[in-house]
């Protein structure tokens, strides 16, 4: 099989690990040949030299949707497709804002148009919901136009973009969201230096692995963090960011920053060492299609606290602790009950390790898709 892999409309930490999970997983099924499209992130994630003869790269610098570059971008495309003539392409994550000639299949994880019911959209004000829906229009032009097929992550995902685009949902498929194979082959012996500095004997660390996002609702944490001061004094619980060091000035306030320690973006490959220096991981998100965060955090044996909604509790069912993501009381009170009992996160570590096997491992999720490819040949 030629088979074209698109990642160009790619930027966000998450999409661009699926992606890079994915090539790195193709080198184990050496009977195709490969034709890679990279985005500028991606690419700095990637090294080609690594890579056997049937894999080809292309780098490409702008997405293929904005102003002249975008234009650019898109004649590039088409004019490499019709080069290579593959017989099909796959977009990791669209709308792929071109439309190749070959089958096509589009991955699709953009949660904000398929679960409407989201308290997401109660903490965002009129002009953001104005955006959304507009792009929501617009993302639902050019999918149905650029796509064929699609790949969503979960059944619920699935079930939605069949609605949202009004399709048969024989024309989507689910393969499950999973940890990279850099967590398998983790050994901390392997890092020569910890990211963070030596923690205190009564430091307690948070996770949160993601970048800045209204949905991510980490600013929750300028409520949570002044309430957290003042009822557990005789811990010292810090949360970890990886967000744009100008966005962390602006978006939290000074009480709230001297809890948290911010490294700006993260190499996915420092990412394991990184789970490894804390003790748990904490996400407030609002909306998901599916967060790797999740299974990483399970295979890391770090227990997990997270929203208490339908996207999250499919995923985790027994492996975290649950909270009210829009009430920081709430929070704080199962913070304080987290951090003091041992043997109940031990009780999440566990179950999260079994967990685990229903999601399969990054070689698994790469042999589904190439499975999916091949049926639609």
């Amino acid at each position: 099989m030629r088979l074209i892999i698109n990642t160009t409309t790619l930027s966000g930490t998450g999409v661009s690990q699926v992606a890079i999970s994915f090539i790195n997983e193709c080198i184990a099924f050496p009977e195709n040949e490969y034709y890679v499209f990279l985005s500028s992130t991606v690419s700095k994630e990637i090294n080609e030299k690594a890579f056997p003869n049937n894999f080809h790269f292309y780098s490409f610098d702008f997405h293929p949707l904005y102003g002249i570059n975008g234009f650019k971008t898109r004649k590039r495309l088409k004019d490499l497709e019709k080069q290579i003539n593959p017989d099909l392409v796959f977009t990791v994550f669209g709308p792929a804002c071109w439309t190749p000639n070959s089958k096509h299949i589009t991955g699709f994880a953009n949660s904000y148009y398929v679960f409407p019911d989201s308290p997401f959209f109660k903490v965002i004000g009129f002009k953001d919901k104005l955006r959304i829906f507009l792009l929501k229009l617009g993302h639902r032009f050019f999918l149905k136009k650029n796509g064929e097929y699609f790949i969503c992550k979960t059944d619920a995902m699935s079930a939605g973009l069949s609605r949202y685009l009004n399709i048969s949902s024989n024309k989507v498929f689910t393969v499950s969201n999973t940890f990279s194979k850099i967590y398998e082959n983790f050994k901390q012996s392997d890092f020569n230096r910890k990211i963070l500095l030596n923690k205190e004997v009564t430091e307690f660390r948070f996770l949160i692995l993601a970048s800045y996002d209204v949905h991510k609702n980490l600013t929750i944490l300028n409520e949570v963090i002044p309430l957290l001061k003042e009822k557990l004094s005789d811990i010292n619980v810090k949360f970890i960011l990886t967000i744009n060091e100008n966005i962390f000035a602006e978006k939290f306030t000074l009480i709230a920053q001297d809890y948290i320690i911010n490294l700006g973006r993260v190499p996915i490959d420092s990412c394991p060492q990184l789970y490894s220096e804390c003790d748990a991981v904490f996400l407030p998100t609002l909306i998901e299609s599916f967060s790797a965060n999740y299974p990483e955090a399970m295979i890391m044996e770090k227990p997990i606290m997270t929203s208490d909604l339908p996207f999250a509790k499919s995923i985790c069912e027994d492996a975290a602790l649950y909270f009210d993501p829009m009430n920081p009381e709430d929070i704080v009170i199962k913070i304080m009950e987290f951090v003091r009992n041992e043997n109940l996160r031990d009780g999440f570590v566990k179950a999260g390790l079994n967990r685990l096997q229903h999601f399969g491992d990054a070689s698994t999720r790469a042999k589904r898709y190439l499975e999916i490819f091949k049926e639609l040949l």
